[in-house]
């Protein structure tokens, strides 16, 4: 085999991992701009992420929705009320599929309740789907 030809298989391999890395990419990319207005708490920022369908939100153990934008961004206001952010970070993202995509991501929350000096971690569970290119918020879920 000559090198060229080699060379030629290693860049065809390369062209065919390209989709999945950057499909991988774009939903990391969305994961973040949560994460960072999750980061502001900025309740009405992170509910203009949601889906056509709205977003289920599930905050205190007992879920809820789907919610439109507005609805949903009243559900977050009262989730960060109470709370000071100290870090938020994208840990897992992951697409699985399906017709429309689904993907998945977690956010990793350390928060402490205003006037306390206690930091608490919590982790923050987001469904993904992708409509019309673009990944969209389908379910948001705390787990403390």
């Amino acid at each position: 085999m000559s090198a060229r030809m080699a060379w030629a298989g290693v860049l065809l391999m390369l062209v065919a991992l390209l989709p999945a890395d950057l499909a991988a990419q774009q939903l990391k990319g969305a994961l973040e701009q949560v994460a960072a207005a999750w980061a502001k708490g900025d309740a009405t920022a992170v509910a203009n992420h949601a889906g056509p369908a709205g977003v289920a939100l599930d905050v205190d153990g007992s879920p809820t929705g789907p919610f439109p934008p507005r609805q949903a961004a009243a559900v977050l206001r009262r989730v960060f009320e109470d709370r000071e952010t100290l870090t938020v970070e994208v840990g897992l993202a992951k697409e699985v599929g399906g017709e429309p995509a689904r993907g998945f991501g977690e956010l990793n929350w350390v928060v402490r309740v205003r006037g306390t000096t206690i930091p608490e971690r919590v982790s923050i569970f987001v469904a993904l789907v992708k409509v019309e290119g673009r990944w969209h918020v389908s379910e948001i879920r705390l787990m403390p």
